[in-house]
């Protein structure tokens, strides 16, 4: 073994020079690849005994450049060295065989040694997913059944999407070592703009400035406003996640839904990263599914009853103390106090806690007096300790700041070009305009690659500008790894073509939904049901465009037919989407005008309801709410 040819893949110079010094003095024959390109062809060309690789090599990055190596020969053994263990499951989705040894940095010279001889000798099949990691969950979601999902996921410590479909409508939560990292949804309700404007952050001009924007420019939301001036790259940070903090929160509301849970890690190289600690979540369930008027009814019931903490609670207590730090809400359960008890020790008004109790009561951490004790009360193995940002302090649900000081001049630029990077096409990655030349293309690798090493960055004291480095980092090298192949560079143009194709049918039903919006709002009903029939047309499955029209349709009609018409069509919409709050609202409205008053003032109160904001509020901090 001490004869074998090693390829080392490595781009910082003194770690690839240290690597070739021990390998050399163990008796390997050697050869050091500073980029992903040039590993490649050195691949290729000398077909080494073994390959040593850094994941976050630029030019081809590590990940993918694995992927390009198994083309060429699929049994040379292959050895990866990685800054965390995170890496790893990327390479597990593959199966046992594909990579023959995996290193964290730092490592000693004995542990390089041993990686080697036994990716050379033994022909290691690779690490095998562990025994623990959850297999794929399905099923339908009862009232209570998203709280579990998230906390057993939490338990198991899973990497993957879970989907929620109910009628064509989908919202997917990514979750990363058990906690919900972000949300994406297929409805025009819940895009970027659409919060802004609801929240109020942008008006109707905004809106329409910043679509034009996009349209003409081909960026995205966040791009465009900051070009816009609108808003700056840290509002835009903070605003997006309090909007994939709310596209969770409202899948609480989605009884009936399908979903199913997917081990798959291939979103961590697109999707921005948003840590949630889901107990949180559960309350917000809670409180999204129940008035305050129940949630003080049951209070009023269980006022006297003992609170028993289980074995979850303990496993468990750092994530509630992230509920409430003051005192630990793990102390207090532990003392087992009565729920009037728990209410003094919180310092919440009681309906808040009453969503407290229920959250954990569906998560298996407490029980009460009368309650059957949880089949399982331990875990079969314990929540990851890792944390994707390097800080669990950003677990924190009162911690609204995005993580960069404002008088941080280096943490601004590195946030703008994160922003830019995760989930832009490859184009805007390097900075450049779409059709730029091959010399340009280049020129942009070169300077982004120098400007976002994540060496230049060891230093700096903030944790996520770090983070956010290392990720433009790796999109960098795989936009260039892309754009630097004329084939896969004109395949490239294509997908964005069509992809501003479908962009542009989406414009123009939304611009039609407008439209018929401010016609509406002029009293011109006939010309409303007109425009919101064009953007209906043209996205039948979108529920937001379906409830406009069968408002339209019902104020248009001209006998009880039109009006059933209108208001089945409104219905079906809610039906697909049931935390639509707009849908809601015009069927309360519907009622009103029918003289249905009796059954319009619970469909307003539960728009208003869904609309409340409590997303991203600490507990800690309700203490204020007294009387409210």
């Amino acid at each position: 073994m001490a004869s074998a040819h090693v390829l080392v893949i490595e781009d910082n110079p003194r770690i690839g020079d240290k690597l070739i010094e021990v390998l050399r003095g163990a008796g390997f024959e050697t050869t050091l690849a500073r980029d992903g390109l040039a590993g490649h062809r050195a691949f290729t060309a000398l077909r080494p005994d073994l390959v040593l690789v850094e994941h976050l090599v630029p030019g081809i990055e590590g990940g993918r450049l694995v992927d390009r190596l198994r083309q060429v020969d699929e049994e040379v053994p292959i050895v990866v060295m990685a800054d965390s263990g995170r890496a790893q499951t990327r390479f597990l989705q593959h199966g046992p065989g594909f990579i023959q040894g995996f290193l964290i940095k730092p490592f000693r010279v004995p542990e390089l040694l041993a990686a080697v001889e036994s990716a050379l000798g033994g022909r290691d099949p690779g690490p095998e997913p562990d025994a623990g990691a959850p297999q794929t969950l399905e099923g339908v979601l009862g009232p209570d059944d998203l709280g579990r999902l998230l906390v057993t996921l939490l338990r198991r410590a899973a990497i993957g999407v879970l989907r929620l479909q109910k009628d064509g409508a989908r919202r997917d939560i990514y979750v990363l070592n058990g906690l919900p990292v972000f949300a994406e949804s297929n409805l025009l309700s819940e895009t970027f703009g659409r919060y802004l404007r609801a929240r109020g952050t942008i008006d109707e001009l905004q809106y329409r400035a910043v679509r034009r924007y996009m349209e003409a420019h081909g960026v995205r939301q966040g791009e465009a406003l900051v070009a816009l001036e609108i808003l700056n790259n840290q509002e835009v940070y903070g605003l997006l996640r309090g909007q994939v903090r709310e596209r969770v929160a409202r899948c609480f509301t989605w009884e009936g839904a399908e979903y199913a849970f997917f081990e798959d890690a291939r979103f961590l190289d697109d999707k921005l990263m948003f840590p949630m600690n889901p107990l949180a979540l559960v309350v917000e369930g809670v409180l999204r599914r129940r008035t305050p008027q129940e949630l003080q009814a049951w209070f009023d019931a269980h006022r006297d009853d003992e609170v028993h903490a289980t074995d979850v609670a303990r496993e468990l207590s750092t994530f509630l103390d992230r509920l409430q730090r003051e005192p630990p809400l793990s102390a207090l359960l532990a003392a087992a106090p009565t729920v009037g008890a728990l209410a003094t020790g919180m310092h919440l008004v009681e309906p808040r806690v009453a969503a407290v109790i229920e959250a954990l009561r569906a998560a298996e951490a407490i029980v009460l007096a009368d309650d059957p004790l949880p089949a399982s009360a331990t875990l079969p193995a314990g929540p990851a300790a890792e944390f994707v940002l390097e800080s669990a302090e950003q677990l924190d649900p009162e911690r609204d700041d995005p993580g960069v000081v404002v008088s941080d001049p280096v943490g601004e630029r590195v946030l703008a070009r994160y922003l830019a990077a995760r989930g832009g096409d490859h184009y805007t990655v390097l900075g450049l305009t779409r059709g730029a030349d091959e010399q340009a293309i280049e020129a942009a690798y070169l300077e982004m690659s120098r400007s976002y090493h994540p060496d230049r960055f060891t230093d700096h004291p903030d944790p996520d500008v770090r983070m956010r480095a290392k990720e433009v980092f790796i999109k960098v090298g795989q936009a260039f790894g892309v754009l630097s192949d004329p084939r896969q560079r004109e395949t490239y143009r294509r997908r964005l073509e069509e992809q501003a194709t479908l962009s542009g049918q989406r414009f123009a039903a939304e611009d039609e939904l407008g439209r018929g919006e401010a016609r509406l709002s002029a009293g011109d009903v006939d010309g409303a049901r007109l425009c919101f029939a064009r953007a209906h047309a043209d996205a039948p499955g979108e529920p937001l465009f379906a409830a406009w029209l069968g408002y339209a349709t019902f104020l248009a009609a001209r006998d009880d037919d039109e009006r059933e018409e209108g208001e089945t069509l409104l219905k079906e919409a809610i039906a697909r989407d049931p935390s639509l709050d707009v849908g809601l609202e015009l069927l309360a409205r519907l009622y009103e005008a029918s003289g249905r008053g009796d059954a319009a003032v619970p469909l307003a109160q539960r728009a208003a309801h869904l609309r409340a904001e409590v997303s991203g509020v600490g507990l800690g901090a309700e203490r204020t709410l007294e009387g409210a």
